[in-house]
């Protein structure tokens, strides 16, 4: 549509998502999907309240807010409300203005359970978090979905804050606090990776672009006080690499999981990041617990008093070389508190959907499969 050509109101996305009661990402994908009307300004995309948004209100409205149609399905995730009156109106107001980071009290107990499971119907906040991997996603060995990334940022910053990640991969940080309005830096080794997050990000601000700020640096996170000042960041969402587990795990999808959901069905692929010995997939665990906690100590510096950290990690058994359990969330838990973090919660992913059950050393010895992640949640306190 040409901006010259037209006489209608120009709306943002957030006061186009206030108007129809949904979030702001709800009314991207509305645009994305050619639902409502919307042009380019200045790189911000702006939906124009003429008689095509109209039409569409009036439908949200008569189907109260029901799915669409079956093309839809797939983006109206979360569940939509009725209009409300004025008094009801000002009571949610009130509601967002009293919880922390605009959190109403339903959302902060939706987003409250520390386990997260892929199929629980009385917890649709968390509910499907994993996905089949995008275009970008499988040039990368391990990613977290962009769900998860939404739910952390959601819960431990406010929009305009700053996000970081020292081990940004192909981006997913960084999209997902792009699309909820935050800043966001992040620092990656592997330049593959590095220009992959780019063009992510290109491609996302292409769209959808903001006047925000994000910086992919191609460095190594040892060095993230070059790029970074001091008491600059709210919250840090990562995944390091599992010191040399990601080899353990190339094996194990070629034999125990490769007819697994995960990898069928989410088009998972395990891959080495690269050969660098500086690289931490590349390290032994006793080095790589050393060099994580410099990486711990300096991302403190960074963050503010009472933002947040938050590690991705899963535990992992290393029983050829008789070590029946490396409790990798306990170990990361410690090296965060001996450099001045205060351990402030841990969240469990449970990802039995994603994963079939193997028999671990049958018939001789007994293990259970660990088939979840863990979230260490790290507060600065003083």
């Amino acid at each position: 549509m040409d901006i010259k050509n037209t006489t209608e109101e120009l709306l943002t996305a957030k006061e186009a998502a206030e108007l129809l009661k949904v979030t702001e990402v709800t009314v991207k994908r509305y645009i994305a999907k050619e639902l409502i009307p919307s042009v380019k300004i200045g790189g911000a995309r702006r939906i124009v309240k003429g008689d095509m948004w109209d039409d569409f209100v009036q439908k949200m409205r008569s189907e109260k807010y029901d799915k669409l149609d079956d093309e839809t399905d797939f983006f109206v995730a979360e569940p939509q409300t009725e209009y409300l009156v004025s008094r009801e109106l000002a009571k949610e107001e009130r509601k967002s203005k009293i919880g922390f980071n605009g959190l109403t009290p339903t959302e902060w107990a939706l987003l409250s359970k520390n386990v997260i499971v892929e199929d629980d119907l009385l917890n649709p906040v968390w509910n499907d978090l994993s996905s089949p991997r995008n275009k970008y996603q499988l040039e990368h060995g391990a990613v977290y979905p962009i769900k998860l990334c939404d739910r952390l940022i959601k819960m431990y910053s406010a929009e305009g804050d700053t996000v970081f990640d020292p081990f940004l991969g192909i981006g997913t940080t960084m999209i997902a606090a792009q699309q909820l309005n935050r800043h966001c830096v992040g620092t990656e080794l592997n330049p593959k990776f590095a220009k992959i997050a780019q063009t992510w990000l290109d491609d996302v601000q292409g769209l959808f672009g903001n006047n925000l700020h994000y910086k992919i640096v191609n460095d190594d996170c040892r060095n993230l006080l070059q790029h970074i000042r001091k008491d600059k960041v709210q919250l840090t969402v990562t995944s390091p690499p599992y010191a040399d587990s990601i080899q353990k795990s190339v094996k194990d999808r070629t034999t125990t999981h490769k007819t697994s959901i995960i990898q069928h069905e989410n088009n998972s692929t395990v891959k080495q990041y690269s050969q660098e010995e500086n690289d931490f997939g590349n390290l032994l665990y006793p080095a790589f617990l050393e060099q994580i906690k410099h990486i711990l100590k300096d991302n403190l510096e960074i963050t503010k008093v009472g933002g947040y950290s938050c590690w991705v990690v899963k535990d992992y058994r290393d029983t050829k070389n008789k070590v029946p359990y490396v409790p990798f969330h306990s170990d990361l838990a410690r090296a965060g508190e001996e450099v001045g973090w205060k351990y402030h919660d841990l969240i469990i992913w449970d990802q039995t959907g994603q994963r079939r059950a193997e028999l671990l050393d049958y018939p001789s010895v007994f293990y259970t499969n660990q088939i979840c992640s863990f979230i260490v949640v790290f507060r600065k306190i003083k």
